[in-house]
């Protein structure tokens, strides 16, 4: 594995490890009984954290194994995960 490929692997690790935290702190808010709004914030945030970890699998050839095929343009996938 290349230097490029463990660094982008470590960058998609820590993105995961934030939405996990995130993920953590919905719990926390509903356990502790906080409003539904805050909540809703939250996971529209989440949300958007995990469309674009899609994104930067799709992007990354080590993840998808892209070799010799077409590359997906950036626009298309932010339609194909609806993020603005």
């Amino acid at each position: 594995m290349s230097q490029q490929q463990k660094s982008a692997r470590e960058k998609i690790a820590a993105r995961i490890s934030r939405i996990e935290g995130q993920l953590r702190g919905i719990r926390k808010m509903v356990e502790g009984d906080e409003e539904c709004l805050n909540i809703i914030t939250q996971v529209s945030a989440v949300r958007e954290a995990v469309a674009m970890l899609g994104v930067e699998l799709l992007k990354d050839d080590f993840a998808c194994k892209w070799e010799g095929k077409k590359k997906i343009d950036e626009a298309y996938l932010k339609t194909l995960f609806k993020l603005q």
